[in-house]
């Protein structure tokens, strides 16, 4: 008669344990909790795919390297690109180097000095809404302080590098000058944030996409100092990753998506995204190519006139059956959680002492498993374990992300696939990202790799 309810006890525990090491969410194990159903569901949902895949589960530290890693040299070429806020530069056989921003370390050492000013004022006052027992003043540290650089723009004479850089408050446009290794200031204004930067060396003319508090975007021109920045677009939509077109000084090419928002104004999604051509002079706006099936990304048109770009399926946030089951499944454990962080919340402010542990609360970072590239929701430790490898080099998106190349006559070639990122030199060679390599591609469609590295969200070679 126990014997039942033995198994079942076993069961849990087992799939609890494989939750736990294969960093399953918090939300399987409240789940895993209600007998024979919980542990049947994590193991036609989880377990049995898993184990047919025959995989072993995403670990960042031992599937990807935790410093740069430099492969192959660039024949005379130079390449930049952005992780994590953060800016290399690879020039040929010259060792991968970090380009700091120092009005960036200005705001870091700022900040913490005001913080070190201010401590005073919340340690030991006996107050239940100071010190950092409750709000974590403390814990302030240089890693907290967002400080990113947001794009960058290539230069193909090998002297300048333009660069977008945001903070909490404000956004700027800074130039890097190679030979003199020194930074200059552009501008800064608060509430500024943008990024997709682009240059066009013919007419000196910067390009790039501004974000707004109300979830639109817009493309914006200004010279190349960062004087008489102008919007050329409008709209209730998200206009994107804009390119200067080759060979012509006024055109621009660049994705662009409506937003779909309901009675009270809120938005609820956007779009496929189109790509869109600009005439900024004649003030002439025409749709290049547009799906409703598709996604199509970071327009680029290169020297020989074809047009690059990427192409992913377009997929709208449905709320699918297996949610709706968890959700049903899992709102008594959700809803006693609630009322216990409720409750921990007045014992830290009058008594000082959470209700879990005497050592104050514990401040995350952010989970490194989940992040939004270019629009979507990306789950890394799935990439890692279902997703294709380039030159062994695992990818960050899937092999539905292609780079295409569409010719003149409309004919479309696709390049390669798992991309998240390119661009594409004077002479014609592309250089592509899967999120954790940066490759070359040369006339005959062979890749070479040339930089591994976490997260890479945007390069430029010049």
């Amino acid at each position: 008669m126990h014997l039942p309810i033995l198994l079942g006890l076993f069961i849990q525990i087992a799939f609890m344990l494989h939750a736990i090491k294969t960093n399953k969410s918090f939300n399987w194990l409240l789940f895993l909790l209600i007998p024979w159903i919980g542990s049947l569901f994590y193991f036609f949902i989880k377990f049995l795919p898993e184990t047919l895949q025959n995989q072993q589960p995403f670990n960042t530290e031992k599937s990807l390297p935790k410093q740069p890693d430099t492969i192959s040299q660039l024949n005379g070429k130079k390449i930049v690109y952005l992780t994590q806020g953060k800016l290399f530069h690879k020039c040929d056989a010259l060792p991968l180097t970090q380009i700091s921003s120092h009005f960036g370390q200005k705001v870091i050492d700022k900040t913490l000095e005001a913080h070190r000013r201010n401590e005073w004022k919340t340690e030991n006052t006996g107050s239940p809404f100071g010190g950092s027992t409750l709000w974590g003043a403390n814990e302030v540290n240089a890693d907290a302080i967002k400080v990113d650089i947001t794009s960058v723009a290539r230069s193909d004479n090998h002297e300048k590098l333009y660069f977008l850089l945001e903070t909490e408050s404000t956004g700027g446009l800074f130039v890097f000058d190679y030979k003199e290794k020194d930074e200059k200031r552009l501008f800064h204004k608060e509430k500024f944030h943008a990024k997709d930067l682009d240059l066009n060396e013919e007419n000196d003319k910067l390009v790039c996409s501004r974000r707004f508090a109300n979830g639109t975007a817009n493309i914006m021109v200004m010279d190349g100092d960062g004087s008489n920045m102008s919007e050329v677009t409008a709209g209730d939509s998200v206009d994107e990753a804009p390119s200067w077109v080759a060979g012509e000084q006024n055109q621009i090419i660049f994705q662009s998506s409506g937003i779909a928002r309901n009675r009270e104004g809120y938005a609820l999604g956007t779009g496929p995204s189109a790509l869109q051509l600009l005439d900024v002079a004649q003030q002439k706006l025409s749709t290049v190519l547009e799906d409703s099936k598709y996604d199509f990304l970071q327009p680029h048109v290169g020297p020989d006139g074809s047009l690059y770009f990427i192409r992913r399926p377009y997929e709208t946030n449905q709320y699918n059956d297996e949610a709706a089951f968890i959700d049903f499944f899992l709102f008594p454990f959700r809803l006693v959680r609630a009322v216990f962080h409720y409750l921990n919340f007045f014992s830290l402010i009058y008594s000082k002492k959470p209700l879990t542990t005497a050592a104050g609360p514990v401040i995350k970072g952010d989970d490194i498993k989940n992040i939004i590239l270019k629009g979507k929701v990306i789950n890394a430790e799935k990439a890692m374990r279902k997703g294709t490898s380039i030159l062994g080099v695992p990818s960050l998106v899937p092999s539905s992300w292609e780079l295409v190349k569409r010719d003149r006559n409309g004919h479309e070639k696709i390049l390669a696939k798992s991309i998240l990122a390119f661009d594409i030199h004077s002479d014609g060679t592309i250089a592509y990202s899967n999120g954790y390599g940066i490759f070359t591609l040369d006339a005959v469609g062979k890749s070479k790799l040339v930089v591994k590295d976490n997260l890479i969200e945007e390069i430029a070679i010049s």
